[in-house]
């Protein structure tokens, strides 16, 4: 049924290792008392069958790293290793087999688990599959319940349900369990990661390192150990090799020390370090194209099974051609955008380089510029607005903020660091919602503020506006009587905001600024110059220079310039700033 081994591997070294052979070694797992029993629940051992189930055959299926140390009782008679990591995996696939086992009688086991909590539990896992099965989830607690009551605890009772689990998955899919033993055995890949212990540093003292998150093995430290392996394994004299070991380590060291500078990273991407616990390991994703992969192993998978060569220049060599775009900000500037506005990933700007790469440098950079040319002619800006085409605006105003810091800050670099690390929202300079208030002043002040805009838009195009009219007798009423801000009054906005949106663009992108949302929630739906000064007093939280342009009106002419409201010369000055930077 299953095949002779093939690949075998030494237990003293890292690698990847299938059921298959391990059972040439047969060693014993052991759990200490410092872990806790079996817990995995039903959910966890569906997911992990139908993912085996799924997994095409022949393919290799990876289960996170088994960190694990000699153990050093010398209680058996052959190899035995105390588990720091994975005893929860290593006991879900051994109940697996188990229930395989007892459908089949045609395989030996390959590993065994021993248990120091308890002693009733090794026996009870031993012999799990001399339980009958039972025929649906009902009968797994009245099975239990029949149980030997020195059996009963609650590590034996999440062992045999899960094991029950298990058996009924098989059941309901039919499973042809030959086909599905020779997957289990063959497919699934244990990450083996053996570690030396120490009196300062021992397995328990590691175990609760990892399960308090200061230590996590990632797919780079997977990878690094295999570098430091294949250096090891050169047929050099010793001193060159321990050179070659060397130059390694300050080289990833260097090159880990750069990407976790934020204003280095967040160029090439706009995730909060949160799929990169170790930042190298994006290189090693990329090199492996493995960057659209939810396993977090595969780089590693494609490195220890030979299917991507141990080339560590690779990884210097992209790491340098990131290094020269960042230091120079025309390029650091065009992919910046087109990573954080989500035009291209990071592994398309690559492939996109390694088309032109034979050409002159020239030909790279106008790819580039062509790509963002592709965003800005995607839509029209005279339309955009900010109800329809929100992702739109925001980010065409981030390509705004980066290229007119570009002009009037040459050499500098947009802080694309800071922009990752807040959450963005599109600010109505001119309020866009009246009925958001709540006190019949706001009302008044906002009313006073847009008519001013109203009245300077009549005296250009020479003609009446009947809202303004509307506003008017609005104004006058709560002048000459005392009136709250009741049902009766709301409505009249509300009128006077239909009417409104007919004359001012309220959200168009005139009328649109980044502002991150902490600020944003200050503002509320406040007055302009209200808004303008909390705006100049924030401290703290990074408002874009764009941002802060509109709201001292850098933009507007100075025969226009007036501080108390945002008119429609200061709309039509900004709108026109805009295609200027954007457009040339």
């Amino acid at each position: 049924m299953l095949n002779n081994i093939t690949n075998p591997i030494k237990l003293n070294k890292i690698g990847l290792l299938d059921l298959q052979n391990l059972a040439e070694y047969n060693p014993i797992f052991f759990v200490s008392d410092y872990q806790r029993g079996y817990r995995w629940e039903k959910m966890q051992i569906i997911q992990l069958l139908n993912d085996i189930l799924h997994n095409p055959k022949g393919k290799t299926y990876c289960l996170q790293p088994i960190m694990l140390t000699d153990d050093t009782r010398n209680k058996y008679k052959r190899k035995s290793y105390e588990v720091i990591d994975g005893q929860q995996r290593l006991t879900t696939l051994f109940l697996i087999l188990k229930v395989l086992y007892k459908k089949t009688h045609s395989f030996a086991l390959p590993y065994t688990i021993d248990y120091s909590t308890r002693e009733s539990c090794i026996l009870f896992l031993e012999n799990i599959d001399h339980h009958a099965f039972v025929n649906d989830d009902v009968e797994i607690e009245k099975h239990w319940e029949e149980i030997n009551v020195a059996e009963k605890n609650i590590d034996n009772y999440h062992l045999f349900h899960a094991y029950q689990n298990i058996h009924l998955w098989v059941q309901k899919h039919n499973i042809d369990v030959n086909d599905f033993l020779v997957k289990v055995m063959t497919d699934i890949k244990l990450i083996w990661y053996p570690v030396v212990t120490s009196n300062e540093l021992n397995a328990k003292k590691m175990f609760r390192n990892i399960n308090s998150g200061k230590i996590r093995l990632t797919s780079s430290d997977l990878i690094k150990a295999l570098f430091v392996l294949n250096y090891q394994s050169l047929h050099l004299p010793l001193p060159q090799r321990n050179q070659l070991k060397i130059e390694f380590s300050n080289q990833w060291n260097n090159i880990e020390k750069q990407l976790n500078q934020d204003s280095f990273w967040f160029f090439i991407t706009n995730h909060y370090n949160v799929e990169y616990p170790t930042r190298i390991g994006l290189l090693f994703d990329l090199v492996t194209q493995s960057y659209t992969d939810k396993n977090p192993y595969t780089s590693y998978l494609k490195y220890a099974e030979g299917e991507v060569p141990l080339q560590w220049e690779r990884i210097v060599d992209v790491y340098r051609k990131i290094h020269e775009w960042y230091t120079n900000e025309k390029y650091y500037h065009r992919i910046g955008f087109l990573i954080n506005a989500n035009c291209m990933s990071f592994a398309s700007i690559l492939d996109l380089y390694d088309k032109h790469k034979m050409l002159p440098k020239s030909s790279f950079y106008k790819a580039l510029n062509d790509a963002v040319i592709a965003f800005t002619h995607s839509f029209n800006l005279d339309t955009i607005n900010y109800l329809e085409n929100r992702s739109t605006c925001k980010n065409l105003l981030l390509l705004y903020n980066i290229f007119i810091f570009e002009k009037d800050f040459p050499q500098q670099k947009f802080p694309f660091d800071k922009y990752v690390k807040e959450e963005w929202s599109l600010e109505h300079i001119h309020p866009q919602n009246p009925q958001d208030f709540t006190q019949i002043e706001d009302v008044i002040f906002w009313l006073e503020d847009t008519k001013k805009v109203l009245i300077q838009k009549k005296v250009d195009i020479s003609e009446d506006l009947p809202v303004i009219g509307k506003i008017n007798i609005f104004l006058d009423r709560v002048y000459t009587e005392e009136h709250a801000y009741n049902k009766k009054a709301k409505e009249d906005i509300r009128e006077i905001k239909d009417l409104l949106e007919r004359e001012i663009a309220t959200h168009k992108i005139n009328n649109l600024v980044l502002l991150d949302k902490a600020t944003n929630s200050k503002l509320g739906n406040g007055l302009f110059k209200n808004k303008r000064d909390t705006i100049l007093k924030t401290n703290g939280n990074y408002v874009p220079y764009a941002t802060v342009n509109c709201f001292v009106k850098k933009f507007t002419d100075k025969d226009f310039l007036q501080n108390e409201f945002w008119s429609e010369a200061d709309a039509d000055y900004y709108l026109n700033s805009i295609k200027t930077v954007i457009y040339g």
